[in-house]
């Protein structure tokens, strides 16, 4: 029998990969409160769900594979469909857990399974490749997060081409496949998650270039794989290069957020495709595996990915460097690449396509294609004419008090408010601990604003300043470290009624009980000195109080509070009485018509003020 594509594991993963989205940013807004909780809990929470797996293992010697398959398959598919028909809250965190756990119980199956194992392999990056561009289709925003008049049709598709793909899986095979490439599966999992199906990334890099240097690593592996394989006759070097191609024209071809993050994207589509087509082609003769040897594999490489994303994204509140994690990951993958393998000379090098099953899943991309079309009529809003109206968010990575992601409701807030400035606090553009969205790039289009993107921790979260106003000039001013996440001030010079107004805005990392103040006293220094060319608005989450310490640095330096006839003016939603949001005016701006809405959209209110000269 012909190598045939495992379609089945495909989209299984496709599936896998909408509720990790999930599972992941719960962890953060609903069992971590944003922070309020320590990272090590967050990550032993995360980590029951992920041993789940590994306590199924010792079930394969009295449970065959085969039986175990499709329970868990179905609890995660089940998983899912609950998922979609949740508010948020608890329930939600807890439902995405149990279908991640599923999920990954089911994949660990499939490796012990004897229908060709090895091509299980080729369906896992598979699903991350159809993953990608579905992610690309749907503008970046998943079908959890839709209206439910296009997310329910959509989520159906998905299923029924996953249940057609399940009744076509492939016979079982003779031979045991090795379980040398079921350890890369997590690596590839956090790399892929990072650059390759991301493409919320604004950039070809993060720290020192450290992510991208793992892509050209693991892509290098791959083709390197591909010559130890032996398979690189001309003709399948040709074929290999077309099926690239195919899976680069497709990126161009579906709408992109942005056509200049597109060859990042390509990149990783040729990763995926490249490495899924030596997988289903060939079968490793090294490290001859047993049932249970390749499910101890994958079971132990996706804690690897868990240990690797709590590396990357928990360091910053440990306070720990993470500039390792990609480079780990990505020598994970090349080691696996890295090692000599050789065709199965039992199995024809032929492939075999299900044109039936490549129907269905054509229509899902097809129907997903045309998903932004169905985005819902963008807010208006209506500056006043004899001010400058400034407001200030912090988004929380875009995702409510209920958990979900809420960046239409947080863009209609800011509409409600008419600003001509906004600035922007706890931005994410591609964190794959929170779905990997591009937050700031969303809710500018929906309020057809310009942006300025200043990064704080990384290049893919930090601050930024939206207007409708000219920009006259840019500069970020790194800040001297403070809290986990790194913070910066993002100077931004708008012309306003013929006047260059300087607006500054930031999002404080402060050090315990502010002590000590060089932070704020930086900013302060940086406040003063674009005051001396003109007036001066410093806006956003300061994490200070007014009266404090901290406070006074500012005031001292020159800066005035802008709701200082309308305090108290509470920053959370509810009935907490913190006041950290804040809007700071040089003395030449007179302040009216403040506004903080309580709404439930982020862990802070939006606030707003009019300033007049």
């Amino acid at each position: 029998m012909g190598n045939r594509f495992r379609w089945d594991v495909a989209l299984g993963v496709v599936v896998l990969v909408d509720a990790l989205r999930v599972f992941l940013p719960s962890l953060i807004t609903l069992f971590g409160q944003a922070g309020s909780t320590p990272a090590e809990y967050m990550a032993l929470f995360a980590l029951v769900w992920f041993l789940v797996p590994v306590a199924v293992v010792p079930l394969l010697r009295l449970v065959p594979a085969a039986r175990i398959m499709p329970v868990a398959l179905g609890i995660l598919v089940a998983g899912r469909i609950v998922l979609q028909a949740t508010d948020g809250g608890a329930f939600q965190l807890y439902v995405s857990a149990v279908a991640v756990a599923a999920g990954l119980t089911w994949l660990t199956a499939v490796a012990a399974d004897r229908r060709d194992s090895h091509t299980g392999i080729a369906g896992f990056l598979g699903g991350l490749w159809i993953a990608t561009i579905v992610h690309i289709s749907l503008d970046g925003v998943d079908l959890m997060w839709r209206d439910p008049l296009l997310a329910w049709p959509l989520l159906a598709v998905e299923l029924l081409a996953l249940g057609v793909a399940v009744r076509r899986r492939p016979e079982p095979a003779e031979g045991e496949g090795s379980a040398l490439p079921w350890l890369g599966c997590g690596p590839a999992l956090l790399l892929w998650g990072m650059v390759f199906g991301n493409p919320a990334h604004t950039g070809m890099s993060m720290d020192s270039g450290l992510v991208w240097l793992a892509g050209v690593v693991s892509a290098a592996a791959a083709l390197w794989w591909l010559l130890r394989l032996g398979v690189a006759t001309s003709s399948r070097i040709r074929n290999l290069a077309a099926l690239m191609l195919a899976g680069a024209v497709l990126v161009f071809l579906f709408p992109a957020p942005d056509p200049a993050r597109a060859p990042v994207i390509a990149l990783g589509l040729a990763w995926t495709t490249g490495i899924a087509v030596v997988a289903l082609l060939c079968r490793p003769t090294v490290g001859r595996g047993t049932p249970r040897g390749r499910a101890i594999a994958f079971a132990v490489s996706m804690l690897g990915f868990l240990v690797l994303t709590f590396g990357y994204y928990g360091a910053y509140d440990l306070y720990l460097v993470n500039w390792w994690v990609p480079v780990v990951a990505a020598a994970a993958v090349a080691a696996v690449g890295l090692v000599p393998s050789a065709p199965d000379p039992r199995r024809p090098m032929t492939l075999q396509f299900a044109p039936r099953t490549a129907a269905v899943v054509g229509a899902v991309l097809a129907l997903a294609g045309v998903a932004p079309l169905w985005q819902s009529v963008s807010p208006s809003s209506d500056p006043p004419q004899d001010g400058l109206r400034v407001a200030a968010y912090n988004i929380r990575m875009g995702y409510g008090l209920d958990g979900r992601l809420s960046l239409d409701a947080q863009a209609d807030a800011l509409a409600a408010l008419d600003p001509h400035v906004i600035a922007l606090s706890e931005v994410d553009r591609g964190w794959f601990l929170n779905g990997g969205h591009d937050d700031l790039r969303h809710i500018a289009d929906r309020l057809g604003m310009e942006f300025v993107w200043a990064p704080a921790a990384d290049q893919h979260w930090g601050d930024a300043v939206l207007t409708n106003l000219p920009v006259v000039r840019t500069v970020s001013h790194p800040l001297v470290a403070g809290g986990p996440t790194g913070a910066q001030a993002l100077e931004v010079a708008v012309r306003w009624r013929g006047e260059e107004v300087t607006v500054i805005a930031t999002h404080l990392q402060p050090p315990p009980d502010w002590r000590p103040l060089d932070q704020v006293e930086q900013l302060a220094g940086i406040a003063a000195e674009a005051a001396g060319g003109g007036p001066v608005v410093l806006a956003g989450d300061l994490n200070l109080e007014p009266g404090s310490a901290a406070w006074d640095v500012l005031t001292d330096a020159g800066l005035h509070d802008a709701f200082a006839e309308s305090r108290p003016l509470y920053s959370i939603p509810g009935d907490s009485t913190e006041q950290i949001d804040h809007v700071l005016v040089t003395a030449d701006w007179t302040a009216t018509d403040p506004a903080n809405p309580d709404v439930p959209h982020s862990d802070h209110r939006p606030i707003a003020v009019t300033l007049t000269l």
